[in-house]
């Protein structure tokens, strides 16, 4: 069932991302093996026997992964020499015990009243948070990602997905079954499990409008969520193809240091991106000139940056409105110096 794509969708748009490592999946792997109880999985039947993961998806995906080969069994305790073993290296009687293996599941059916599928998609979300409000906490992203699943959502994950934005942020690139499906390398890259890749191009559309900003950075991206969770997918796709433009011209102007700091680390700072990005989309009509001028901007930039008051700004000082205002002021003057070079 769980390869049964059409049966079973292991990834609804309200559940976070797989997030567990090898160490998680083979302990998941060796319970099993021992025979040990597992808790239940909760199923959604959105449609006659048709089923989305409520609660779970955690552990299906440790074992799809692992019957597909895709990781290695380690830090067993009881079954010490299958560490380092994929599925496919076990003895065959081993095999086919884990193929005998069942999880149990409790189906959780659409009540008949619910004829909206707004009250539906909300029933679900609800029902998800419930189920996973003992366990790991969520964080803002994934709240958001679960409560205001809209077109725009769904742009948010299709910009954070592209090459572009992977190859510039250090994560591996789209995989293809990918979400029910992710490799390890994948999984534990801590800005795509988290979901802080589609956060930081939250903030981009969030801070587009300084005049929104109220109450504090959380407030005002679920405050952003919230408006724009009616925008058509036509106005999304201008968007995307806004930000995508956007982030092309910073790459080629930046290359491979785009939004990176000084010094040995050479992390990248999503403060200094956001005030980047909204910088060039401020004088994107001049994108030929940025591009002519790029050793200035990048020598400018690099002076900012040395500069101790202005590195504070920019890096440390928090997310006040009247600091992000200051960090942006900053940026944005440099760029519009390098136009009238």
């Amino acid at each position: 069932m769980v390869n049964d794509k059409a049966t079973l969708n292991i990834a609804p748009g309200y559940q976070r991302r797989p997030r567990w490592n090898n160490k998680q999946n083979s302990h998941l792997i060796e319970s099993i093996l021992l025979n040990i109880p597992i808790p239940p999985i909760f199923l959604y039947e959105h449609e006659f026997a048709q089923y989305e993961v409520v609660d779970g998806q955690q552990r299906l995906n440790a074992v799809k992964t692992f019957f597909d080969d895709l990781f290695l069994l380690e830090d067993m305790k009881k079954w010490r020499e299958l560490n380092g073993r994929k599925f496919s290296d076990l003895p065959p009687k081993i095999q086919s015990g884990l193929r005998r293996r069942s999880l149990s599941a409790v189906i959780i059916l659409t009540e008949s009243s619910f004829k909206d599928q707004t009250d539906v998609m909300e029933l679900r979300q609800y029902v998800f948070e419930r189920l996973n409000s003992g366990g790991e906490q969520l964080n803002a992203q994934e709240i958001r990602n679960c409560i205001y699943d809209s077109p725009f959502n769904k742009m948010l994950i299709r910009i954070a997905r592209s090459r572009l934005f992977t190859d510039i942020w250090g994560i591996p690139p789209k995989e293809k079954g990918e979400p029910q499906l992710v490799s390890p390398e994948l999984a534990k890259n801590q800005l795509y499990s988290k979901m802080k890749d589609c956060e930081i191009v939250l903030r981009y559309f969030a801070l587009s409008n300084m005049e929104n900003f109220t109450g504090g950075m959380k407030l005002t991206l679920d405050s952003c969520m919230i408006s724009m969770k009616t925008t058509s997918e036509e106005k999304c796709k201008i968007l995307e193809r806004e930000y995508m433009d956007v982030l092309e011209i910073t790459r080629d102007i930046y290359r491979e240091n785009v939004f990176r700091l000084p010094g040995k680390s050479g992390r990248r700072s999503v403060p200094l991106a956001d005030a980047i990005l909204l910088a060039i989309r401020d004088v994107f009509d001049h994108a030929e000139k940025l591009k002519k001028n790029r050793e200035y901007i990048i020598a400018e930039t690099e002076k900012i940056l040395s500069d101790k008051e202005s590195y504070q700004t920019i890096v440390k000082r928090g997310n006040s409105k009247s600091v992000i205002e200051d960090r942006l002021a900053i940026i944005n003057n440099l760029f519009h110096q390098a136009v009238k070079k």
